[in-house]
């Protein structure tokens, strides 16, 4: 009923949803984004004046949907140290015939839903079948729903895992491990990843996490960490070797270091970029063509993956 309001928290998101039924959901979203079926603008984002944290504004609209969306997050890397989440925020969602609020989403628990379900989604698409050994760099609540994606479409074995410090990174192993039946260990050098089929980072690195040589042919890679232009954690060399697949080409050429350094240093052109995700899906572009090709997801979010996920809690409620 558009004349409702609903407050979705995170636990709704958590009860209704499931990380199978979240890549479904991206499917339509980025299905959408591609064919020009959503408007999405470029997100606005505001520093705070000591640079210590930051504010994202993202707009999105769908005619599918019939949903106007706008979810404001905050980025404050130092509250770990206040034990409060680094990403915090909100999302509000409008009727677009009516112009009436419809709902509002706490958004902590759903931009970490999304993310990880993009990845699986992608991981799907452009992985090998046979791959069985995942790396994870980061420990944090994103990492968390990446590894969630990879395994709801990948028969996993392996996992190693890349974190800030060996407390952290064994605090992450114990949790996954009781949730999920795999192998699992910390990652000693970043040269382990030799061995990893998939790879995801999932961190706030402004340097790269690993050398291009350190890759085993056939790699799948999902890059969600560097949203901004001075983060990189992929070498540019990576970059070029990779099938290089975004989310959207618009934001892919403005916001993220992984591209824009390359490009910048003269390592390749926008030209690089082989496909947005949305167009593998509606079969407008080709994936994976070798099981020795690198192929690289890189993300830095989308307004529409958020607004997908507000259409579903509208339709089931609470």
């Amino acid at each position: 009923m558009s004349g409702s309001f609903s407050h979705f928290t995170a636990e709704d998101i958590r009860r209704n949803i499931s990380m199978p039924m979240a890549i479904e959901l991206m499917r339509e979203a980025f299905r959408q984004l591609s064919s020009g079926g959503a408007a999405v603008p470029i997100r606005t984002v505001i520093d705070t004046r000591d640079r210590t944290g930051r504010a994202l504004f993202m707009p999105s609209y769908s005619g599918a949907f019939g949903l106007f969306g706008l979810k404001m997050v905050s980025v404050f890397e130092g509250n770990e140290a206040n034990s409060l989440p680094i990403i915090q925020g909100r999302m509000l969602v409008m009727d677009s015939v009516t112009g009436t609020p419809r709902a509002l989403l706490d958004a902590e628990y759903l931009t970490a839903l999304r993310t990880g379900a993009s990845s699986g989604l992608a991981t799907d698409l452009l992985a090998r079948r046979d791959a069985s050994v995942l790396a994870i760099f980061g420990t944090g609540a994103q990492a968390v729903t990446q590894l969630a994606g990879v395994l709801a479409v990948r028969a996993i074995k392996e996992i190693i895992v890349f974190g800030k410090t060996a407390k952290r990174t064994a605090s992450f192993c114990e949790g996954v491990q009781e949730q999920y039946p795999v192998t699992i260990r910390a990652g000693v050098n970043p040269i382990d990843i030799q061995t990893a089929d998939i790879i995801c980072t999932a961190t706030t690195a402004t340097t790269p996490l690993f050398p291009a040589n350190a890759l085993k042919p056939g790699v799948h890679i999902n890059a969600i960490g560097a949203f901004k232009p001075n983060m990189q954690e992929l070498a540019s060399e990576v970059v070029r070797q990779s099938l290089l697949v975004v989310d959207q080409r618009e934001a892919a050429l403005t916001e993220p270091g992984d591209i824009m350094i390359p490009i910048r240093e003269g390592v390749f052109g926008p030209e690089h970029i082989h496909a947005e995700l949305g167009e593998i899906i509606s079969g407008f572009k080709k994936g994976r063509t070798g099981e020795d090709q690198i192929t690289l997801f890189k993300s830095v979010g989308n307004a529409i993956q958020d607004l997908a996920i507000a259409h579903y809690m509208l339709a089931v409620g609470s």
